[in-house]
């Protein structure tokens, strides 16, 4: 029997079969949970459903904290000095060593793939007999 006939078939055997009920704690524990859901405190839900109030005071608080950063560190970047040290040493290395190599690279990997695509066809045709279909 061919696979598409005999899916047929299951397919019609299993389209006979009646539906499973569900158990008959199911509803009231998903009516509970969404009760449960829907009385959490305002602060525990999405920011959007937040009163208006409560909204503009948090804006207010972030741009508040924002704006205190550098006047609280003044000498933040002497801070971050070694960070962005270490930054430019990678730029400078990656504009030395990386890109002159990225093309070879890229054009070694696109090699690799196609080889492995022609390996996969020629072993399909190889073990199965035939090639393989979508």
């Amino acid at each position: 029997m061919d696979p598409e006939r005999l899916a047929g078939a299951i397919g019609a055997v299993l389209r006979q079969l009646p539906v499973p009920p569900a158990p008959s704690t199911l509803l009231p524990r998903v009516m509970a949970a969404a009760e449960q859901w829907a009385r959490r405190p305002w602060y525990s839900r999405a920011w959007f459903t937040w009163p208006l109030g409560w909204q503009v005071a948090s804006i207010a608080a972030l741009l508040a904290a924002a704006a205190g950063v550098p006047m609280l560190m003044p000498r933040a970047a002497e801070a971050f000095s070694p960070v962005i040290t270490t930054m430019n040493v990678a730029v400078v290395l990656g504009r030395t060593f990386v890109r002159p190599v990225l093309p070879y690279a890229a054009a070694f990997g696109a090699l690799m793939y196609l080889a492995c695509a022609v390996f996969g066809a020629a072993l399909g045709q190889v073990v199965f007999g035939r090639t393989v279909q979508s």
